[in-house]
């Protein structure tokens, strides 16, 4: 008895589970449909290309679709809103431009390789961002500029034509390149001299091989005592590097930008330092990998390159070409930060001219990426205010940078700019927030061949397994079958039970249907086997107590059922057993609503 009750006490728990999921699933389905009813609601999240408020994005939309092309009509980008997972980026062969502004949720590892991919077909990444998410797409691109002899030795080994460092470096900026002095910034007063005093190739083949990586820092926020908008959390870039290298820099026409609760770029960086070992008594070089905010580039920096230099001196680069004023700082005191109360603490790096930006140009063919370190910049906020910053003509000039090389065909009649709205912040009331979940969803199912062609098969068996049937042989009514079609089989059954006075099967059937609705409904608190009738009565006047009558009517009525229940064998007549038919059916219908 009691292994019985507990079986049938996990069955109900069982299908309370299953219901509840596919509860669950089905609100979540609807909830874009729902949701997008609500005026507003798709178009007011922030960083959306759709959003007319101060924290979206229209104006930059508005903007590059206002573009002209080479005939002279506008019509050179055409922006797209990107929910899904970024997966979806395989089915563009290289064109346009990835822009992620503000991200919020983590990218997984699919994500990261697709990006990758897009990458090397010829595809720019432009990120946007200041608490760091954005490092997760960074880092594996970052690994394999690292080991890039390494991985160039394996792909010419493979016969694929791909260039190592030192072929990048000798090609691109060696001493005789027309390019090679304009990395040295024109406000110097003899950039000649300095520009003889460095071997370029020399000066960027140990820049590279100091620097791992660069990255978001998330640590704290830029604050500008100098140079702001009224509050230090609020700086005005002044300082913006005028030297330009096609597809390298974007500062064309641009003096000023607005950034609000910014970030820095943070540079990783393999250092050496002379550690005393207490084994030998001496002092060691000790490598070790180091995190640091990226600063203007001063002559402390650069002696072991060029040698003893002037204090005074800073090289700004085009890689790098905008920075705060040297009265800025981190502000690790998010609290402080926002409110506008935050003072600099000794560990804060202060009193250093902070990088905001960089460019990263890859191989030929390759796209390129660009840092920006505030998501801010690109808000309608700042972007409409043209006559007081250059927020929209610098926007402009990155997607331009980073489309330089990519041309209209007639297969591809617009340059995509597909801004990626599906790692952004989304409030519960957003439908995007659960349009995009299932399209992730359905992406990642869809993405390892390993596991894709099993999918249908195991969504095929489990909603087998969980939906109710169509097509059932129980009882309805009388004699009636679930399946049967027309009205032979009906009428021959009802004419024997008529004439046999064999009431006794069906009753017992649907009684029997009966007791199972009552003794898994959560309000039955009687005994589990309901084998008497005043238990079952109790149930309908405690749940139903105006259909159910007077209880001592209910209890006799259901006695006297309970009795044809036990003996279906026993004659009954057809005006008892239309009373008793007519007494389950109602309880049946209501427990069935």
């Amino acid at each position: 008895m009691s292994q019985t009750t507990s079986s049938t006490k996990i069955s109900r728990i069982k299908r309370y589970i299953t219901a509840i999921a596919l509860i669950f699933l089905f609100l979540f389905s609807i909830a874009p449909m729902i949701l997008a009813a609500f005026p507003n609601s798709s178009t007011n999240q922030a960083f959306s290309i759709y959003n007319t408020g101060y924290d979206g994005l229209s104006i930059v939309r508005n903007d590059l679709e206002s573009i002209t092309n080479s005939r002279g009509t506008a019509g050179l980008y055409n922006t797209t809103s990107l929910i899904s997972n970024l997966n979806a980026l395989n089915r563009f062969n290289g064109s346009g431009a990835l822009v992620i502004v503000g991200p919020a949720a983590n990218f997984d590892a699919t994500e990261t390789f697709s990006v990758l991919l897009y990458l090397l077909r010829g595809g720019s990444l432009i990120i946007a961002d200041d608490f760091g998410t954005g490092n997760q797409i960074l880092e594996p691109i970052f690994d394999l500029f690292e080991n890039l002899d390494e991985v160039c030795a394996q792909a010419q080994e493979q016969g694929i034509d791909m260039p190592c460092l030192e072929d990048i470096l000798e090609g691109g900026v060696g001493e005789d390149t027309e390019n090679s002095s304009s990395i040295f910034p024109d406000q110097l007063d003899d950039p000649g001299d300095l520009a003889g005093a460095i071997d370029p190739s020399n000066f960027l083949l140990a820049i590279l091989k100091t620097v791992k990586s660069f990255g978001f820092n998330s640590t704290g926020v830029l604050m500008d005592a100098l140079s702001n908008d009224g509050n230090p959390n609020r700086p005005i870039i002044t300082d913006i590097e005028s030297s330009y290298i096609p597809g390298m820099t974007f500062t064309q026409n641009v003096n000023k930008i607005q950034m609000e609760m910014a970030s820095v770029i943070s540079v990783k960086l393999k250092i050496t330092e002379d550690v005393f070992n207490p084994d030998t008594g001496r002092t060691e070089e000790v490598e070790k990998i180091v995190w640091q905010p990226l600063q203007k580039i001063s002559a402390s920096l650069i002696n072991d390159a060029i040698g003893e230099g002037d204090d005074n001196f800073e090289l700004g680069l085009p890689f790098f070409p905008l920075y705060s004023s040297r009265s800025s700082w981190i502000e690790t005191d998010m609290a402080a930060a926002a409110d506008g109360t935050a003072q600099p603490d000794p560990d804060e790096w202060g009193n250093a001219k902070f990088a905001t930006a960089l460019t990263i140009p890859l191989f030929p063919g390759m796209g390129k990426i660009v840092f920006i370190a505030d998501p801010s910049i690109f808000i309608n906020r700042w972007t409409k205010q043209d006559d007081q910053n250059d927020n929209l003509i610098l926007i402009r000039n990155i997607i331009q940078m980073a489309t330089e090389h990519q041309e209209i065909t007639l297969d591809m009649p617009q340059i995509p700019i597909i801004f990626d709205f599906g790692h952004t912040y989304q409030s519960l009331m957003s439908p995007v927030l659960y349009s995009t979940a299932l399209l992730k969803l359905i992406a990642q199912l869809s993405m390892f061949p390993l596991y894709a062609p099993f999918v249908p098969f195991i969504a095929y068996g489990y909603g087998k397994k969980v939906m109710p049937k169509s097509r059932r042989l129980r009882p309805i009514l009388l004699t009636k079958r679930r399946g049967e079609k027309g009205h032979s089989d009906f009428e021959k059954k009802l004419g024997v039970i008529k004439d046999t006075g064999a009431y006794g099967g069906p009753i017992r059937t649907l009684t029997q249907r009966l007791k199972v609705l009552v003794r898994t409904d959560p309000r039955y608190e009687g005994d589990e086997d309901l084998k008497a009738p005043r238990d079952m009565a109790k149930f309908f006047m405690d749940n139903y107590p105006s259909r159910a009558g007077s209880r001592r009517a209910l209890e006799s009525q259901l006695k006297a059922l309970f009795a044809i229940y036990e003996n279906p064998q026993r004659r009954v007549s057809f005006v008892a057993a239309k009373r008793y038919l007519g007494l389950v059916k109602k309880f049946i219908d209501l427990l069935d609503r």
